[in-house]
């Protein structure tokens, strides 16, 4: 083929790649130019440009830049492929194979505008590619080894990770604020922003303590003009991520360990950030937080029949709005009952228990009765984390032994699993008991709950609240054509009455 060509002008496809941005590289814009640069030199025509900006050759991830080049060879639309190095190309042994026996197979040539040409059909072409693969390969893996042992140095520390976004509730120190690039700008330290501080702490209480949504708290946060960092609006997930890092708790995050951070404060305690992380990592907990909003006794009046929560449901004029059993799956679609008149009785229920000595008590008594326990586990935990990292500096210095270490690491292991298991069993018991008002206070409260307070509020004395057919003989219309409101009402709620019954909790 090379033979056939050799009086042809060659078709060459230039391909540039860049994995990050730095001073002492060539863009890739510029490799392609001066690939284009180097065609002309040869005498050859430039049918294709191919690139691969932000793209490591070192992991085997799909490159479209690399993968439209094999694509071009595999179709006889190249005679030669131009880059700045063989590195350019690839730097994992999968790839390279690729594109080896896709130049050989169509006899195309590749040419390095920084060295010289290679025919991968003949040995010492293919021996000297692969070895500057090879030799890629192994600079690329010391390199990450490298930056990984400095990322657990820092971390050990307790420094930051280096760059990136601003982080929500803390503000940014400079050496050089007045730098114009902001990539440039030396960080000092980050110190706490008072506002945003305090609606992380604000948002943590609610969630813990009052049973509120994360939807409720984005709402709120909306109308209160409180926005993320960049994005122009919070959403569930962005909330979320934002409430169980642990940052927040001054601590650095780094291969599934915490360290105490030196570099910023923190904003909520320990006990607060782990108990968010045991809330947003249970399934059946994060349904009720993360859900979309609900009215007020949605899902908390159940179907007699099939037991499924009712969902309300909105008619036209002329018809009153009601809690029904949706016809699905796991829905019978047999009961219905009218939403205003449920959400009064229960409401009434609800305040009268709320005011009822029983629930009084069990306020005064504490909600939380394991954040003392909770604050000696994390405290131990804290202790046998230090002493195994001591062991494993001693064994370092070869103070001690392996055995010794191993031994030592086994006794902290097993203290460490023993304490976050029991830890992990009271996280969460505090309920939404600890933000009841007294008796006195509790109907004014009431009013000024959000209806996500409110179903909280419902659910720290309810169970469920289910919903019985009619009684016999009773008629749906109770109250006829009767023009008497008063009369109307009291009838229909005389038949609720019989219909309601309440699984009380306390």
């Amino acid at each position: 083929m090379q033979a056939d060509r050799a009086e042809a002008q060659l078709r060459a496809g230039v391909y540039g790649r860049l994995s990050e941005t730095y001073d002492a590289a060539e863009s890739v814009p510029t490799q392609l130019e001066r690939g284009t640069g180097h065609a002309t030199r040869r005498g050859w025509s430039v049918v294709a440009t191919f690139k691969d900006d932000g793209f490591s050759a070192y992991k085997e991830v799909t490159r479209d830049g690399f993968a439209d080049l094999i694509a071009a060879i595999e179709t006889d639309q190249v005679d030669v492929v131009i880059v700045r190095d063989v590195d350019r190309l690839t730097r994992n042994l999968a790839d390279w194979n690729a594109f080896e026996k896709a130049c050989v197979r169509r006899g195309v040539l590749l040419s390095a505008y920084t060295g010289g040409d290679l025919d991968l059909s003949t040995a010492e072409g293919a021996y000297y590619g692969g070895m500057e693969t090879l030799r890629a390969r192994r600079e690329s893996a010391v390199k990450s080894a490298r930056v990984r042992e400095a990322q657990d140095r820092e971390a050990r520390k307790g420094r930051r990770g280096g760059g990136g976004e601003r982080w929500f509730g803390y503000t940014r120190i400079y050496a050089n604020p007045d730098e114009p690039n902001h990539k440039k700008r030396i960080i000092v330290r980050e110190d706490i922003n008072p506002v945003e501080a305090d609606a992380i702490r604000e948002a943590a209480r609610r969630v813990l303590e009052e049973g509120e949504t994360v939807a409720s708290i984005l709402r709120d946060w909306t109308r209160r003009g409180i926005k993320p960092v960049h994005a122009k609006q919070w959403w569930p997930t962005s909330l979320i991520a934002t409430l169980t890092s642990a940052r927040l708790a001054g601590l650095r995050e780094w291969q599934g360990k915490k360290y105490p951070a030196t570099q910023w404060p923190a904003i909520i305690d320990v006990d607060t950030h782990e108990r968010l992380v045991k809330l947003f990592a249970d399934p059946s907990r994060r349904k009720h937080v993360v859900r979309a909003p609900a009215h007020l006794m949605s899902g908390i009046a159940k179907c007699p029949k099939c037991g499924s929560g009712l969902h309300y449901r909105r008619f036209a004029q002329r018809r009153a709005d009601s809690y029904a059993c949706v016809k699905s799956l796991t829905g019978c679609g047999g009961t219905a009952i009218k939403a205003a008149l449920l959400e009064e009785y229960v409401t009434g229920a609800v305040l009268d228990a709320l005011e009822s000595p029983r629930v009084q008590e069990a306020l005064r008594e504490g909600g939380d009765s394991g954040a003392p326990r909770r604050a000696e586990l994390l405290a131990e935990i804290k202790a046998a984390q230090e002493r195994r990292e001591e062991a494993r500096r001693d064994y370092s210095d070869q103070t001690i032994d392996r055995a010794d270490w191993l031994d030592i690491r086994q006794r902290t292991e097993e203290k460490i699993t023993a304490a976050r298991r029991e830890y992990d069993r009271l996280t969460g018991t505090g309920t939404v008991l600890s933000d009841i008002p007294a008796s006195d206070q509790v109907r004014d409260a009431w009013k000024s709950w959000s209806t996500d307070r409110r179903r909280a509020a419902i659910r720290a004395v309810l169970h469920r609240v289910i919903i019985r057919p009619l009684p016999p003989g009773a008629n749906a219309n109770v109250a006829g054509n009767s023009k008497n409101i008063a009369l109307r009402r009291e009838r229909e709620m005389a038949v609720l009455r019989q219909r309601v019954e309440f699984d009380w909790r306390i």
